[in-house]
């Protein structure tokens, strides 16, 4: 008759790995930061909405301000709330030149010249 070693633990228990072997993409958020986290996303997403409606000279202020943070949200999300601040609706957008974002909203050339990118982008979809 062959019998196994038992082990130490519980038969229903898991081991957990050793904490160098751990990968540091599945770290796990400290409890305090979390809700912090989680409300920032709220709020975001209450703050700038969706464009629901395709056509862009019909859009709100926060449509356009959605429009921005969704086109590039690393080099464009930062100017949102300048945006929003300005009042600029669709209709303004599709006005907006690269000039007057820098000298009127305080943008950088880069940034500007994204912008004007997806405008252009956003006027071609509309023909």
């Amino acid at each position: 008759m062959l019998t196994l070693p038992q082990a130490d633990s519980p038969p229903n228990s898991t081991t957990e790995p050793e904490m160098g072997s751990v990968p540091q993409e599945a770290a796990i958020l400290p409890h305090s930061a979390a809700p912090q986290a989680l409300t920032a996303a709220t709020q975001d997403s209450k703050r700038s909405k969706h464009p629901g409606e395709t056509d862009p000279s019909n859009w709100g202020v926060e449509e356009v301000v959605w429009f921005i943070k969704d086109a590039d949200p690393q080099a464009l999300g930062p100017h949102a709330d300048t945006f929003r601040k300005h009042e600029i609706d669709g209709d303004a957008l599709l006005l907006l030149k690269s000039e007057m974002m820098m000298k009127y909203l305080g943008l950088k050339l880069g940034p500007a010249l994204k912008l004007c990118y997806h405008i252009d982008r956003l006027k071609q979809s509309q023909l």
